[in-house]
């Protein structure tokens, strides 16, 4: 489960990164806010992994 785990997070970067480089319009404070909330993605998934 933990590779799966971890596909489906890097799935998740490759399409905001894609996203972002595709929208012009989309501000730095956007791209922030993206890279905040998959960085807080990952804190919680590591929680998860470390308390079983």
């Amino acid at each position: 489960m933990s590779d799966q785990t971890d596909d489906a997070l890097q799935h998740v970067r490759e399409t905001f990164a894609t996203a972002a480089e595709e929208a012009e319009q989309l501000s730095e404070s956007a791209k922030q806010d993206v890279e905040d909330a998959i960085d807080d993605l990952e804190a919680r998934i590591e929680d998860l992994r470390n308390s079983n």
